[in-house]
């Protein structure tokens, strides 16, 4: 149950569904009571002889209570399940913006396999514990209570045989409950690393094909999948024990109240009816201890869940910073204060890196793969932290700044484009209804798409994305211009735009781009240097250090220059 108190956060706010329930269920448990009692008048009466007219009332009886069952049931469910997925949403939306806000470290500790299995599968057990679970095991604990307060009542003898089941069931339970968890928790956790194990793996498909490691990736998944099993047979194990346990104590008990039965009834103690009654309460007694102890494994696998739901909500991330400064709107400058940087300890990205940028000057930087050019980027948009040094933007450490207010006036234009499946204007203006159709059609002309979008089958509703829309790789990027162009940031910073691009689309694309660019402070990363004409200075990085720094057309037309030979080496590639 303290696993479970996280719950009651998400709880708060559904009083009116928490009241209604507060009346259906013990309503619901007071119907089933009534049944047993109204046969023993029904089957009595018949017996001794009563008019036609009282059995007929006795049945309608039976039959209003029946009714009256169903509609409380149905309700019950309605209400609940209701309840249960209006609570569970808010934590599923909980959970999605505290990982939207982590650090990329964050998600190498956790891949996204791992994060959906969570959101999906943990929560979607919470979702059953409040639908039916919780109300489920309340009522069957009331109505345990209620049936043997009616056997007291009707025959005290048989009320004896069942209420020491009933209590050393129930103590049982007591002591066994929990016993199961860390075995749930193990194969939950197991279950989690699979799916990202297959997430990853799914996603790099053709390349583990292209480099022969297909048979490896087999292994592994053989490892992983038996290491579920083995903790699944664990936790089962665990599990089935005391169930089963109750399910022989109840056998034994429904044998003794039959044998008493039918011994007050031979001697004249117990009428037909009575003994009927008492039966159908013993029986009715039996499914609540036996649904109390089933339902308590389901029980404990949510809350194995709920644990594991709460450890990645209180996971601090010490690279998410949550300064208070704002970002100036005017264009802004950039600076590198002796910047360091690793990914891993001890293996250095970035090492003693310092230049500026002055406002509404262009910056390119170039060099070869793995020189530290896309951290750049990164620590500019608030993405990773240095290990040293500092990071400035509109004069303003960004340790101190909002990364809020950062990204509202800083965009990141990156090779992969993300396309929802949803409306041109959605995937605009990332759902944001109050942006009127001028403005999207005006950043879709600037960045080229004009005569694209005249040529849709719906305008700006016309859907994009896997399944809809197709959209080529120029298209796309441009409709990451677009994005830009709507938003008008001070500061702009693109990690090789054109990187997937062939010559003719890149040649498309370019004055998109200048257009872009015109007027903005900006930070272009380019692994081809010939791309980087529409840049004022040049940033030559090596082994994550600063191997030359000045303005493009110095560096261009200097033969002994790091950033002359990296062009001309280039253009002998074309």
């Amino acid at each position: 149950m303290r696993q479970l108190s996280l719950l009651a956060r998400y709880l708060r706010g559904e009083r009116a569904a928490l009241t209604l329930l507060a009346l259906l269920v013990p309503l619901g448990i007071g119907l089933q009571l009534a049944a047993p009692y109204l046969l023993r008048q029904f089957i009595d009466g018949a017996l001794s002889g009563q008019t036609r007219r009282t059995l007929l009332v006795v049945a309608v009886w039976v039959l209003t209570a029946a009714l009256g069952l169903l509609v409380v049931t149905i309700g019950s469910e309605a209400v609940s399940s209701r309840l249960a997925w209006r609570s569970t949403n808010r934590l599923r939306a909980d959970l999605v913006e505290h990982c939207l806000r982590r650090s990329p470290a964050f998600y190498r500790r956790h891949p996204p396999g791992e994060l959906v299995q969570r959101m999906d599968s943990d929560v979607g057990r919470l979702t059953a514990v409040m639908s039916t679970l919780v109300v489920e095991l309340v009522a069957q604990a009331l109505l345990v209570a209620g049936i043997l307060l009616a056997l007291f009542h009707m025959e005290w003898r048989l009320a004896l045989v069942f209420a020491p089941f009933a209590a050393g069931t129930l103590l049982l339970l007591r002591r066994l409950v929990g016993r199961a968890m860390p075995f749930v928790t193990a194969r939950q956790t197991v279950a989690a690393d699979l799916q990202g194990f297959l997430e990853e793996r799914l996603a790099a498909a053709e390349e583990l094909r292209a480099n022969g490691a297909a048979r490896y990736t087999l292994r592994e998944l053989e490892h992983r999948q038996s290491e579920l099993y083995r903790r699944a047979r664990q936790a089962a194990q665990a599990s089935i024990r005391w169930p089963a346990t109750v399910q022989g104590l109840s056998a034994v008990s429904v044998v003794l109240a039959l044998a008493v039965s039918a011994w007050l009834h031979g001697q004249g103690r117990l009428s037909t009816g009575t003994a009927f009654a008492s039966l159908s309460y013993a029986m009715l007694l039996r499914r609540p201890l036996l649904n109390i102890t089933t339902r308590f494994r389901e029980l404990e696998d949510a809350a194995a869940g709920v644990g594991r739901l709460q450890e990645l909500l209180e996971q601090e991330d010490p690279q998410t910073h949550q300064g208070t400064a704002a970002l100036p709107r005017r264009r802004p400058d950039v600076g590198f204060d002796q910047v360091s940087f690793c990914y891993e300890p001890g293996e250095p990205v970035l090492r003693g890196v310092s230049f500026t940028v002055r406002p509404g000057e262009r910056l390119g930087v170039v060099g070869q793969t793995g020189s530290g050019k896309s951290t750049v980027v990164r620590l500019l948009f608030g993405l990773h932290q240095p290990v040293g040094g500092a990071v400035s933007v509109g004069g303003v450490d960004l340790r101190a700044m909002d990364i809020r207010a950062l990204r509202e006036r800083v965009a990141l234009v990156t090779q992969e484009v993300q396309v929802f499946h949803a409306s041109l204007r959605d995937n605009l203006t990332f759902f944001d209804s109050s942006v009127d159709d001028d403005r999207l059609l005006a950043a879709l002309g600037e960045a080229g798409l004009a005569p694209w979008v005249r040529d849709l089958p719906d305008g700006l509703e016309t859907v994009l994305g896997s399944g809809a829309r197709g959209m080529s790789a120029g298209e796309e990027q441009k409709l990451a211009l677009a994005r830009v162009f709507l938003r008008d940031p001070g500061l702009v910073l693109m990690d090789e735009p054109t990187a997937r691009l062939d010559p003719h689309t890149e040649r498309l694309l370019r004055p998109a781009l200048e257009r872009l660019l015109r007027g903005r402070t900006a930070v272009v990363v380019e692994h081809r240097p010939h791309l980087l004409r529409h840049v004022d200075r040049v940033l030559v990085l090596d082994d994550g250090s600063v191997a030359e720094h000045g303005e493009r057309t110095v560096l261009a037309a200097d033969p002994m220059s790091r950033f002359h030979d990296l062009l001309h080496t280039a253009e002998g590639t074309r």
